[in-house]
């Protein structure tokens, strides 16, 4: 695989050389806004606006590699706090909390289950139950 990888970039390197030998009698003008540049070979003018968008492209990666990163420290402090709630709630202590929660009397009262089911008809008849 890597054998493959130089041959292929052997050959991109052997198209450039060619191109850049069968244009080096060409000479352009190059003109942006109000500046003008000097006559310079074709090929170089059309390295040096590969070059800069080359560079565009890594600047703007740049920033959003910068902004994934930051995402991603935010989840990851995220995932320790959920992993340290986690592990705070498996070590509680259920069966001790479970003995004095049913050692305690309840603090409602209870109603009869006569009285419990009238209050139910009675919502049902006001429209609650349908």
């Amino acid at each position: 695989m890597v054998v493959l990888k130089w041959f292929i970039l052997l050959f991109i390197v052997g198209i450039v050389l060619g191109f850049a030998l069968q244009n080096q009698d060409q000479l352009v003008t190059v003109k942006i806004g109000w500046y003008q540049s000097p006559q310079i070979p074709l090929f170089l003018a059309i390295f040096i606006a590969f070059g800069t968008g080359i560079f565009l492209y890594f600047l703007l990666s740049l920033t959003h590699q910068l902004k994934i990163r930051g995402e991603l420290s935010r989840a990851r402090r995220e995932y320790e706090r959920l992993q340290d709630e986690l592990n705070t709630l498996r070590n509680l202590n259920l069966d001790k909390e479970l003995e004095e929660y049913y050692k305690t009397p309840p603090t409602t009262t209870t109603k009869p289950i006569a009285e419990a089911g009238t209050a139910i008809r009675e919502d049902d008849e006001a429209g609650w139950g349908a």
